[in-house]
């Protein structure tokens, strides 16, 4: 839903400035970036709000000035892209190279190529981008590039970021507006105090001014939320305004608002029950008589019924389909889903509902940004027994009772009627409900480890092996069965695997397999040295608080229990078995529990995730676990010979 406006807003992270400061040398500016080959050395957009026929539209122009550095950077910034859509029309594109010689040559662009930017898998849009090649890129070179977008859409403002993938040496950014127009601003993450705010008035004219400088690029690592959760940025909105008749048009402002305009939407969908609709319903249905049955069964068809493609050009992005186009055609995106499992629902006599939300990529509550910034996707709610069941048929494997892991903790807009909505936060899964259970029996003969081994997947971890398996066949199945069940050893040769579908309803899958590793087992003398936990569950990178100030996201909460459990070798006794060990705080759960029983040896893991986010202040507690365990895991069984 609605990814024309947001691949376009993030586009505009640092599109737009003034002229080079020349206040400072290059090396001054070398020196207080080191390691840097270039700089944003001005950013700035202006925002003007102008009225046609009585509706307020904007135009913004965007300027923003590059400084290379050193010579490196040529070959590496020299090309660049502008987007646009249906809500950001471009009305021009210039672009230059000024030279530092004394007379400050401009080398202009002389050649732009627009054409549809690239879709990303089921997503298909009207984002254009016009790219160009800057010439001479080399050190005291500057870039620049101007914009003047048309945005005839006064609900679709995009924010302004002052950071960018390099450093932003001064960043700004003005809205001039009328003042029969209500404008409101919402500063996001600038604890630094470092953007400064400034309003002034000029006759009928009013201008909000943002500007920062110094501001450091935008770092990025493994498993980081989405820029808009760290980089610091301004959202800025209408509230109202006053028409050529000299009435106020409320434009947002509230939740209440931005339902009211969106309920707009819904307007004329599925006023009427389709008769094909009802009756592929009243199949589906057939010989089930509750609420929660009906809701399952209908869920499960529309998810392996319909195929998940997402057209969406212009107001495409916010409309949804009459579920009797979805049912006929057997295509949609997410707003086309949502309708006809509503329509659906509701023909069954179970009470469902039209549902927006943001996906976890965006940071924003309902109540905190009451825009359509906050969400980019549309699901079906239904309410069952005082439950609330969210139902994203985008995924073609998540399980029914389960919402889509990319929604889990957000605040969800749900549609009761045209007047009436409900706020309702979407629960985050606990990690009792996606497990795996690994038990692998092993033998240790001829200097070889051979072993069998019973993995069940069940939650998202069984979701994730079902929708693989649907575009894993044949040797691609093979490569990834071998790739889930290697046991960290890059050495794991498996013999032979089987899939049983235990539970199809639950997405929970036992894979079983026959495997040997080679050169695993140490041999010294009279004695054997075997590390029991061949694959370390808890083996990851320390998360360096110095350089890294940006969250981690987990996709889920998850269990994992493992059990390996080895045959004493023949000839030989056991003689050394490590100690248990545990550790446990607010972010995870681990344990390793040895054993020696009947002519064998065990070794247990067991690890739970207990957190979707880790913040850099809980990094210390965090690497605390990662260095304990990862000194228990040096642990070895000794075997003597007898």
């Amino acid at each position: 839903m609605k990814t024309t406006l947001y691949r376009y807003t993030l586009a505009l992270l640092v599109t737009a400035a003034a002229t080079t400061s020349r206040a400072q040398s290059v090396e001054e500016i070398r020196q207080q970036f080191p390691g840097k080959t270039a700089v944003f050395s001005n950013v700035n957009r202006q925002v003007e709000i102008s009225f046609e026929k009585g509706v307020p539209y904007a135009r913004a122009t965007e300027i923003s000035e590059m400084l290379i550095l050193d010579d490196k950077a040529n070959g590496v910034f020299n090309k660049d892209r502008v987007y646009h859509s249906h809500f950001n029309e471009l009305k021009k594109v210039e672009a230059y190279t000024t030279l530092p010689d004394n007379n400050n040559k401009k080398l202009y662009v002389k050649e732009f190529k627009t054409e549809a930017s690239p879709s990303s898998g089921v997503f298909y849009d009207d984002v254009k981008e016009t790219s160009f090649d800057y010439p001479k890129m080399f050190k005291g070179s500057v870039a620049h590039v101007e914009t003047e977008h048309i945005n005839k859409d006064i609900h679709f403002l995009s924010p302004f970021y002052f950071s960018s993938y390099l450093p932003v040496i001064n960043a700004s950014f003005s809205v001039v507006y009328p003042e029969d127009v209500e404008v409101k601003y919402i500063i996001k993450n600038d604890e630094a105090r470092k953007i400064t705010v400034t309003e002034t008035k000029k006759g009928r004219k009013r201008k909000l001014e943002f500007t920062a400088t110094g501001i450091s690029n935008n770092e990025y690592f493994p498993s980081a939320v989405s820029t808009s959760y760290f980089a610091s940025h301004v959202i800025v909105y209408v509230t109202q305004y006053k028409n050529g008749d000299d009435e106020v048009v409320p434009v947002f402002g509230s939740v209440n608002d931005l339902y009211k305009w969106n309920a707009g939407f819904l307007k004329g969908i599925n006023t009427q029950v389709d008769p094909l609709v009802k009756s592929t319903a009243d199949s589906i249905c057939a010989g089930l008589t509750s609420s929660r049955q009906k809701a399952e069964a209908i869920y499960t068809w529309v998810q392996n019924h319909i195929k998940y493609v997402a057209f969406e050009n212009g107001l495409e992005g916010f409309v949804p389909q009459q579920a009797s186009e979805v049912c006929a055609k057997r295509y949609g995106d997410c707003k086309a889903m949502a309708s006809l499992l509503t329509a659906m629902l509701t023909a069954s006599g179970v009470d469902a509902y039209f549902t927006w939300l943001g996906t976890r990529t965006i940071p924003y509550t309902y109540n905190e940004v009451p825009l359509p910034l906050t969400d980019n996707h549309m699901i079906s709610v239904v309410r069952i027994d005082g439950e609330w069941i969210f139902l994203d048929a985008t995924d073609p494997n998540c399980i029914f009772g389960l919402p889509t892991r990319g929604i889990q903790d957000k605040q969800a807009l749900v549609s009761i009627n045209e007047h009436k909505y409900e706020l309702v936060k979407v629960p985050v899964v606990p990690a009792s409900a996606n497990i795996i259970t690994d038990s692998a029996f092993l033998t240790y003969t001829n200097k070889v480890l051979k072993g069998s081994c019973s993995v069940t997947y069940s939650g998202y971890f069984g979701n994730d092996f079902y929708n693989n398996l649907l575009y894993n066949k044949g040797d691609d199945e093979r490569v990834y069965v071998r790739r889930r069940m290697a046991k960290g050893s890059n050495k794991f040769i498996m013999q032979d695997y089987s899939l049983h579908y235990t539970d199809r309803a639950r997405r929970q899958v036992n894979v079983r397999s026959n495997f040997e590793i080679p050169e695993y087992v140490k041999s010294i003398d009279d004695e054997i040295y075997l590390n029991l936990n061949l694959e370390k569950l808890f083996n990851t990178n320390i998360l360096d608080s110095n350089k890294r100030k940006v969250a981690v996201e987990n996709d889920f909460l998850h269990t994992i229990h493992q059990v390996h459990d080895l045959k004493i070798p023949d000839g030989y006794k056991l003689d050394y078995l490590p100690a248990d060990f545990s550790i446990a705080n607010e972010l995870v759960e681990f344990s390793i529990r040895y054993k020696e029983q009947n002519g064998h040896v065990s070794a247990t893991q067991h690890y739970v995730l207990k957190t979707l986010y880790i913040q850099p202040a809980e990094f210390p507690k965090w690497n605390d676990v990662i260095r304990k365990v990862s000194a228990a895991y040096k642990e070895e069984v000794v075997f003597k010979k007898k």
